[in-house]
């Protein structure tokens, strides 16, 4: 028989891979926002529970139950939650919970061109938009959708990317 705890750090991480964990004591189930708490109760008696939320927690993307979590394939498990919270802060819907939304300077008709990380590597996308002025968001060829920070980035590819989405 799996240990339940097993799962629960396997399951920590995989959310870390996209998101915080948030540990709350079952005995404290009375202070979690409403729209969590329904979450929780749903749950049934299975422990760990997965909630994902907003950090507003207003909206609830998905919740999983350790019966639900038991095959520990998190990608798969976690998909359709990770897809609803990136849709989410694509359209700027994504609660931050201190009563700022993303704010996402969005570049359209960009073309593909060529973008490099502050370690050389070099990738062909377009540039998207930029979010909170400090994440860069690209678009492969493919569909494939690329999160950098300026970090991430060289200073070259930071300067064009504010330059084509008109930010000083």
């Amino acid at each position: 028989m799996a240990c339940p705890g097993a799962v629960s750090v396997s399951a920590s991480k995989a959310v870390l891979g996209f998101s915080q964990s948030v540990v709350v004591d079952t005995g404290e189930k009375f202070a979690l926002p409403g729209l969590v708490k329904d979450a929780y109760e749903r749950g049934g008696s299975s422990i760990p529970i997965v909630i994902f939320t907003d950090p507003g927690m207003t909206q609830i993307y998905g919740s999983y139950n350790h019966p639900a979590m038991k095959s520990q394939q998190y990608g798969t498990i976690f998909k359709d939650a990770r897809a609803k919270i990136r849709k989410s802060i694509q359209e700027g819907t994504f609660a931050l919970g201190d009563g700022n939304e993303p704010k996402i300077v969005r570049v359209d008709g960009s073309e593909v061109e060529e973008w490099t990380s502050s370690k050389g590597t070099a990738i062909k996308a377009r540039l998207v938009g930029i979010e909170n002025d400090e994440v860069y968001l690209f678009e492969t060829d493919k569909g494939a959708k690329i999160r950098a920070t300026a970090a991430q980035l060289s200073k070259e590819s930071v300067a064009k990317a504010r330059k084509a989405a008109g930010v000083n």
